[in-house]
């Protein structure tokens, strides 16, 4: 397909001094305040490669991989980009910068992005500092953080993997690695300057029995579940939830939770639960929508299906609806009023309303992927090797129609949108990001084409049309 580009074709030096990349020694991270930036503004879509903040939007300057080259001030392809968005919400490419010049990576497919709090953006990068024996490390990373016009970039902590799920809030990272749920503190870290060791920041951790955790920015708390019980007598799990600071941590369901008064767990061991948590949605009123499957053993274990429950510091069974007797592993949360979009048995996506549980709405046709919801409306791809997005009109499963037709790449992180605008690593483009607005897109017009943001490698740079 031939492409509209906006090329800008920034000088690679980028006017930068580089530094040595060995933390240890390191005097700090010489870069250069690229000016601008909204420190007040609304963030929207933090924890993927595109993350919008008042004017300004910030993107991960397309998809390289795990670089072995990752010395700060280096990285262009797969730094962090800003540019300038026009009155109607197009980005201004002429304003293209680079801000984090780093490599933004990690190998988790649920929330590898970065986020922006107030002034500053954080972000995961690999760590190739070398051992006494001068062996680069090839499992680290560092979590960082560098001001939204480039000014500082302190290091926060080092880890030795390049695959957790994590969350960034605006006072610690939160990660989660072989059922122990660890964070690192940083609001004790100076607010200005560069920092090369994490000085002020201190590590933790939840606990070392989790089973499964839901860490995701539009939640307002983090919720898990852990192990109970070491008696092979009952097989359960409780669910639990914590304020996003590390506050309040609460038991919400546990051994006893579905017990009538009186009655006994060990005789009713159908209403004795082991919970696996699948995904969340923030409600309006501050409250979240849990969903979740739950099993119990009678001599063997039984699947009771997927279930959601609003949850407002308290889990009240009497609020829980059951979606589906299905073992779903697969779902789009759509809020506490609507239930979910979830595979059924033939990996077929369905609408479960909660009313619904026998005779759902079979909303898609073989594996596919949705990725976002708006208005009424589901965007998805196929499952693999997407070319096609498509909408559909979910609460009726009509009004199917194609969105745009081209390469995606969707095995890194999930594609989604920020405003009107649908932002996706082109894979007939080397895998830089290009936009559409899925509203008013046209892919029948004859110059129909998505538009490449961001900033090209000069050996990426594809040949100018006539």
């Amino acid at each position: 397909m031939k492409k509209k580009l906006i090329l800008i074709f920034a000088v690679i030096a980028l006017v930068a001094v580089l530094t040595t990349c060995f933390v240890a020694c390191n005097k700090g991270y010489k870069w250069h305040s690229v000016g601008g930036g909204d420190a007040t503004a609304a963030v929207e879509s933090n924890g993927g490669y595109v993350v919008k903040q008042g004017n300004y939007l910030y993107m991960i300057n397309g998809y390289a991989g795990s670089d072995e080259d990752n010395t700060f001030g280096k990285p262009v392809k797969q730094s962090i980009v800003r540019v300038e968005l026009n009155a109607d919400g197009t980005p201004n490419n002429d304003t293209a910068v680079v801000v984090v010049p780093k490599s933004i990576y990690n190998s988790s497919t649920k929330n590898g992005g970065f986020a922006i709090f107030g002034d500053w953006i954080y972000y995961v990068t690999n760590n190739y500092d070398k051992d006494k024996n001068g062996n680069e490390s090839t499992t680290d990373s560092d979590f960082m953080r560098t001001k939204i016009d480039g000014s500082a970039t302190q290091l926060i902590a080092t880890i030795g993997s390049r695959s957790v799920e994590y969350l960034f809030t605006e006072s610690r990272v939160w990660y989660f690695a072989s059922n122990v749920l660890y964070y690192v503190d940083f609001s004790g870290m100076k607010n200005k300057g560069d920092i090369t060791n994490g000085k002020g920041a201190v590590k933790g951790q939840l606990s070392d029995t989790i089973s499964s955790v839901i860490l995701n920015y539009d939640a307002n708390k983090i919720y898990f579940t852990r192990s109970a019980s070491s008696d092979s007598s009952m097989t359960y799990n409780e669910l639990c939830s914590i304020d996003k600071n590390g506050a309040n941590f609460k038991v919400l369901a546990t051994l006893d939770t579905y017990l009538a008064r009186g009655e006994k767990a060990i005789e009713n061991q159908q209403k004795v639960f082991t919970f696996s948590l699948l995904g969340v949605k923030a409600e309006a009123d501050g409250a979240d929508t849990l969903y979740y499957t739950k099993s119990y053993k009678l001599n063997e274990t039984k699947t009771a299906g997927l279930f959601m429950n609003k949850v407002a510091g308290e889990f009240k069974v009497a609020d829980e609806k059951h979606l589906t007797t299905n073992s779903v592993t697969t779902l789009y949360p759509l809020g506490y009023s609507e239930g979910a979009l979830a595979y059924d048995a033939q990996s077929v996506y369905c609408w479960y309303s909660g009313d619904n549980a026998g005779d759902p709405l079979q909303v898609t046709d073989g594996s596919k992927t949705v990725w976002f919801v708006r208005d009424g409306y589901a965007y998805y791809t196929a499952a693999s090797s997407p070319t096609t997005l498509y909408k559909i009109a979910y609460k009726v499963a009509e009004n199917t129609s194609i969105i745009l037709e081209e390469g995606m790449k969707s095995d890194w992180l999930p594609l989604d949108g920020a405003g009107d605008n649908f932002y996706f690593f082109a894979s007939n483009d080397n895998n830089y990001i290009h936009y559409i607005n899925y509203l008013t897109f046209d892919k029948d017009a004859e110059d129909a084409a998505s538009t490449m943001i961001g900033i090209y490698l000069d050996s990426e740079k594809p040949e100018e049309e006539e």
